[in-house]
């Protein structure tokens, strides 16, 4: 994953979450500011509502802070209508572990669980839902009586490219390159043992974490190991999803790909190495990729998408590199599909939602 020392800074600054311990006049000022903040914010993604005056004019901190807010509006407004999509709502629910007070500032860890309505224009059907969640550090600061915020840390799901380039799509859409396993590899045959698709499906919206739509009271599967904080969790939940033997999809496990004693192999957790996995053991086969346009407008979209099922993979590349996994949930009302994964926890989430009009996407079908 991308980012791993913003990764490795949130995961030490939000663990352990703690609440405070006693409610106070103070604690209870501050958790209504940040419900305040957090609103507008929800509602400033789709629609022109001020959030400036939660944030210090004069202070480079916080006015990235704000630059952030307004350029992750920029990128989500811009993906919107790239795919001809109308917001109709956008609201958030606060999980707050911690309010500290030091001297003159404030110091929080929350959860923003963020629920997103939205519909295809003309909008014809009823608005599908999706939800994200994101985890916060943030460090507020009184200025004559006023809160505001002075500094602020998160992994953004809208943030991993958050500049115009879906402004800038190419006039020429080519045909999608056909991915082929390496000369003088023969795959090997995957066990006996039927792929449960229901339950993949089933795993992959009960663990997605601090998402919202999400279950199992938004926490992550105890049974594993969590290694958001040491380079990104998306490769143990896709393995999850289709290895875990009660709940998921049951994929055998094999001396390469495996979890045991409290942690994963490498092709468990690591994104490049579950792909070659996938694709040289059988378990798994490219029925498709290319950038968004060669697989959602190329003349092979069709047939591309009627191959990707419920319970199958997705793998974002950069120069490559996988950067990225995610688990195929569903579809949405044109056949496109929707995911979920962790790290930057997604459920339900338009496929291509964050990411950059030069993404390699690989579409995995996982064998029956």
């Amino acid at each position: 994953m991308r980012r791993i020392a913003w990764i490795i800074i949130l995961s030490l600054m939000l663990s352990p979450f703690q609440a405070s311990a006693e409610p106070s006049s103070e604690t209870e000022e501050v958790r209504n500011f940040l419900t305040e903040l957090y609103r507008a914010r929800s509602e400033f993604l789709i629609r022109n509502v001020p959030i400036d005056t939660f944030y210090f004019e004069k202070v480079p901190t916080s006015q990235q802070a704000l630059y952030l807010e307004k350029k992750r509006k920029a990128y989500f407004q811009a993906w919107a209508n790239k795919r001809d999509i109308i917001v109709h709502t956008a609201e958030g629910t606060l999980k707050i572990f911690r309010i500290r007070p030091t001297d003159s500032l404030i110091k929080v860890s929350l959860v923003h669980r963020l629920k997103v309505a939205y519909s295809y224009a003309p909008g014809s059907k009823t608005p599908a839902e999706f939800g994200l969640g994101t985890r916060h550090v943030l460090t507020l600061k009184r200025e004559n009586g006023q809160l505001r915020v002075l500094k602020e840390w998160y992994l953004d799901p809208l943030d991993i490219d958050s500049d115009d380039a879906w402004l800038h799509q190419p006039s020429v859409v080519s045909e999608p390159e056909t991915e082929s396993l390496k000369s003088g590899t023969v795959p090997q045959s995957p066990k006996k043992r039927r792929y449960n698709r229901e339950k993949a499906v089933a795993y992959a919206n009960k663990y997605a974490g601090s998402a919202w739509g999400a279950g199992n009271d938004n926490r992550y599967n105890p049974k594993y190991r969590d290694y958001t904080g040491i380079g990104g969790d998306c490769t143990n939940f896709v393995s999850q999803v289709i290895g875990d033997p009660a709940e998921g999809g049951g994929l055998p496990m094999t001396h390469t790909w495996r979890y045991s004693g409290g942690n994963g192999s490498r092709a468990w957790v690591s994104t490049d190495a579950l792909k070659s996995f996938l694709l040289y053991s059988g378990y798994g086969k490219v029925v498709g990729n290319g950038t968004f346009d060669q697989i959602v407008r190329g003349p092979s979209a069709p047939n591309i998408w009627s191959k990707l099922q419920p319970g199958d993979l997705i793998a974002y590349m950069y120069n490559n590199d996988v950067d990225h996994f995610a688990v195929v949930v569903g579809k949405d009302e044109r056949g496109l599909p929707l995911i979920n994964c962790h790290t930057t926890d997604r459920y339900h989430v338009p496929f291509d939602l964050g990411w950059e009009n030069y993404t390699h996407y690989v579409l995995i079908h996982i064998a029956d």
